[in-house]
Order: structure tokens, then C-alpha cells, then sequence
């Protein structure tokens, strides 16, 4: 049976594609094969080098094409991006897009957080209801990111939604007093303890941020948790 895992993030820039190519290249290190995705990108024209999906394909060693399905030029919100060139996502289509992803194991990077809208009365915990996934939380550890992430998983619980685990991600060099309590607190009144904090790299070639992962994050059983475990439609 086929497996979904939706990265979402608690806001945009937490760094949910440096967690997923992280985690991608060392489960490719390991033999595991992983078929990464991002449905939808905005902000990408024709002079964009490096995006999203590039990254996530060259985690795996593919080519960039077989992890892009929906790109817009405005970096904006999938609805207004499609809007502002005058066209609709459709959440049917893009459904069966994301279902012919080859692979039993799917790995989908969402476009910010849980409520982002994709269309109409559509958002992407609509997209990840639809496909049965389970989710990756990644958020940040600076300040705010306490609420951040106890709301994004209050409305996964709203929803029925699974989330497999959250992810703490240094997205700058800096570090604040917050940290010392930030996942504490998430694990109190969340229920879920943060994983990492996974650290700052300049570095976000896959090989760096595979090493990383292997240092600072459980990858054999987070791939176990999120992948093998049944979970709930």
C-alpha cells in the first residue's frame, strides 16, 4: 500500500526542505528508497537554479522534473499564485497527480503550513486528509515557535490527522534563551516531544545534512514511525 508522509511547516522558512533533504539522503544512504515530491512551488520562473524540488531530487540522485507536479511564478500562496496567471488548481487533479507519484513511500513537501490555501475551500491538510498521510511537524526554535506548533497541532488533531513526529530546526546561527524550554513546553501541552534540535548548517548539500541527521536526529526509527507503523485514513 502506498504511504504518504506531508512535510508541514508551523510557518514558511523553518527550513522543511533542509529537514527533508536531511532525511531523504541518509535513508537513500541506508538502501531505503523514498520518493520525494513537491505538488505545488511558487516563486519559480524560468531563471529559478536551485528549487525546492531540485533539492529534494537530488537528495535521492533523481532528476528535478520527477519531484515537481504544480510551479507558479508569484511568491505567494498556491491559490493567489495560480490566480495571479489567471488559472485554478483543481484539488481533484492535483489529488490524482499526487497519487501517481511512483513509489510505495511518498514523501510530499507542503507549501508553508497546514492552512495555506491551495484553492477554494481547499488547504493542504485537505491534500494530506485526502491521500491519508501522516505529517511531519517542522518548526522552528526561536521564540513563537511554542504557539507555532501547538496550533498547527491542535488543527491536525481537529482533523484526524497523524502526526509522526515534530522537528526542531535551527534556521539561523543564533541561539536564544528560548531554547531551553521550547521543546519541553511543546511536549507538555502538545503531547508529542520535538525531535533535535537539528543544528545551522551553511552547508545543505545532501551529504552534509545527511551527517547532520545521523548525529542529531533518530533516523532508522523515525523512518520506522513515519513509513512502517499503520496509520488512520
Amino acid at each position: 500500500m502506498k504511504r504518504f508522509v506531508v512535510v508541514t511547516g508551523t510557518d514558511t522558512g523553518v527550513g522543511k526542505t533542509t529537514i527533508s533533504v536531511a532525511l531523504l539522503a541518509a535513508w537513500a544512504q541506508r538502501g531505503w528508497s523514498v520518493q520525494p515530491c513537491k505538488p505545488i512551488e511558487t516563486g519559480i520562473d524560468d531563471r529559478s537554479a536551485f528549487t525546492d524540488a531540485a533539492r529534494l531530487a537530488q537528495a535521492v540522485g533523481q532528476a528535478e522534473a520527477q519531484a515537481a507536479i504544480w510551479r507558479f511564478r508569484v511568491p505567494v500562496a498556491p491559490e493567489a499564485a495560480a490566480r495571479a496567471e489567471g488559472q485554478a488548481i483543481d484539488p481533484a487533479t492535483l489529488i490524482a497527480a499526487c497519487q501517481r507519484v511512483p513509489g510505495d513511500l511518498v514523501w510530499m513537501e507542503g507549501a508553508g503550513g497546514l492552512l495555506v490555501p491551495i484553492a477554494p475551500g481547499f488547504v493542504f491538510a485537505d491534500l494530506a486528509q485526502a491521500l491519508g498521510a501522516t505529517l511531519l511537524v517542522v518548526g522552528r526554535t526561536r521564540l513563537g515557535t511554542i504557539n507555532h506548533t501547538l496550533l498547527t497541532l491542535s488543527e491536525a488533531a481537529r482533523r484526524g490527522l497523524t502526526v509522526g513526529a515534530v522537528v526542531l530546526n535551527r534556521s539561523s546561527d543564533e541561539l536564544g534563551p528560548e531554547e531551553t524550554d521550547n521543546a519541553q513546553l511543546i511536549a507538555q501541552h502538545g503531547g508529542i516531544v520535538p525531535l533535535g534540535p537539528f543544528p545551522f548548517s551553511a552547508q545543505q548539500d545532501p551529504s552534509s545534512l545527511a551527517a547532520l541527521a545521523a548525529q542529531h536526529l533518530p533516523i532508522d526509527s523515525l523512518f520506522q514511525q513515519l513509513f512502517v507503523q499503520p496509520t488512520e485514513v
